[in-house]
């Protein structure tokens, strides 16, 4: 792909297949397919058809533990390392990608030349701002570009803590660069939605005039869809009338847990102690729902609910068909967000990056690592327990996670840390594939979007479709 083209277009003609929806006055909630609501004609031919393909991207900041990371052994029958342990009930699912590098990174500055050019392959251009250019777009958006007119939303960008502004006068370059990874194009970045209240509504309310609330948006969406809910059932088969009960049901629990997790925030609950002057500010500016919806990620304590909830909005954006694109920033880069909630650590992710080889540290490291790859798991367990077709969403999705960087004390951006999930668009999970050294990480891009129906023979820094994946 030429990062001066645009984006790859939808063909002509073509109109939106639009599956049931449930909508009541400001709520409106796409439905998984159900058969009894279809034609005849339409049965016949869903039961042949391939279920879309959906594409995640999950980035976790700063690299890994240098020595915990690579499995012992290649393909399917390697031995997991200590730190993806939590993913062995999925190691049917994987590939762990190794020796795979993303070159034009190299030079710069440690992280932001790195992070903001993790999805794109091209060099990232040194700024203080005001002319920021990672190359091109990223891969999500050149997917996203391909079935826009398939789903309500072109993609869904998530995240938890919010993009710094201002320069790093350590490297002078724009922080703006350490806090995007999704780019519409080489130019316009695509900030990521770090309140779960704000993506749940994206995704379940309609919106009014010049996009602003309504006195519904208090109300739970289910409650403003009962009545069309409760029609539907009557009219649809006890199979269908179970996966619609299911699928009702997961949105009302998620609701509920983004509720008790604005409650929580508002009351200051296990917030640490630093913290309490300015949640004692937050509190008095809580008396109205929108300012309940203020916090962010900045005062979060509980950094596992956060990240879970956004991680569920990625599972329900993709098994209602809302979206086929998305992307997770489980934090931005030099990121000072503390890791003592897990036992045993003290510090940050990027303070203990710069380890510089110390036992202690490394220690820390790799327990903040382990919890990251603990959350990836969770949305593996969710995406699989989702019927699709015949499968579950899992099976036709192709989630990657991973870092920009290898070991974060050396900001080494060559075999970067990366897992592959999913069998969407054909992919057969390899276990552990061993790619040759200096692999571009643009083959691999390459050939997840060609997977996905897009006919390309190049994208960002790629000299062929990886190998392997077939």
């Amino acid at each position: 792909m030429n990062p001066s083209s645009p984006l790859p277009q939808p063909p002509s003609g073509f109109a939106l297949p639009r599956r049931t929806v449930l909508r009541g006055l400001g709520a409106s909630i796409a439905l998984p397919f159900l058969e009894s609501l279809a034609p005849r004609p339409a049965r016949a031919a869903a039961a042949s058809a391939v279920p879309p393909t959906r594409m995640a991207f999950l980035f976790m900041p700063n690299g890994v533990h240098p020595h915990r990371w690579t499995p012992e052994g290649q393909g399917l029958d390697c031995q997991l390392s200590p730190l993806l342990q939590p993913l062995n009930p999925h190691r049917a699912d994987l590939t762990i990608l190794s020796n795979l590098q993303n070159a034009l990174a190299d030079g710069g500055d440690g992280h932001y030349a790195k992070s903001a050019s993790w999805l794109t392959g091209y060099r990232v251009r040194k700024t203080t701002g005001r002319d920021v250019d990672v190359g091109g777009p990223s891969i999500d958006q050149a997917y996203a570009a391909s079935c826009a007119h398939l789903t309500r939303l072109p993609s869904l960008e998530l995240g938890t803590e919010a993009v710094r502004k201002g320069v790093d006068l350590q490297v002078n370059f724009t922080q703006l660069y350490g806090g995007h990874i999704a780019w519409r194009d080489r130019h316009v970045p695509l900030p990521a939605e770090i309140n779960p209240r704000t993506a749940f509504d994206r995704l379940f309310r309609q919106r009014g005039e010049n996009d602003r609330q309504t006195a519904e948006d208090t109300r739970s969406v289910l409650d403003l869809t009962l009545a069309q809910a409760h029609r539907l059932r009557q009219k649809i088969s006890q199979d269908d009338q179970r996966r619609l009960d299911e699928y009702l049901d997961t949105i009302r629990a998620l609701e509920t847990r983004i509720q008790a997790d604005i409650a929580r925030v508002a009351s200051g609950e296990n917030l640490d102690p630093s913290l309490q002057p300015e949640v004692a500010k937050l509190r008095d500016r809580i008396a109205s729902f929108e300012a309940a919806k203020d916090p962010g990620g900045s005062l979060r304590h509980d950094h596992t609910e956060h990240a879970r909830l956004m991680l569920d909005l990625i599972a329900m954006a993709f098994w209602s068909d809302s979206t086929r694109a998305a992307t997770f920033m489980f934090g931005i880069d030099v990121s000072s967000k503390n890791f003592s909630f897990l036992p045993g650590v003290s510090e940050s992710h990027h303070e203990s990056s710069h380890h510089a080889d110390k036992e202690e540290k490394l220690e820390q490291y790799a327990r903040i690592n382990t919890w990251h790859v603990e959350q990836y798991a969770y949305l593996l367990d969710r995406l699989k327990s989702m019927p699709d077709g015949p499968g579950s969403v899992l099976d036709h999705s192709m989630i990657l996670f991973g870092s920009s960087l290898r070991n974060g004390n050396a900001h080494e951006w060559k075999n970067l840390p990366l897992v592959l999930a999913g069998r969407g668009g054909g992919l057969q999970p390899r276990g552990h594939l061993l790619s040759q050294p200096g692999t571009p990480l643009c083959n691999l891009y390459l050939n997840l979007l060609q997977r996905g129906g897009l006919h390309l023979d190049r994208f960002g820094d790629s000299s062929a479709s990886l190998s392997g994946l077939a």
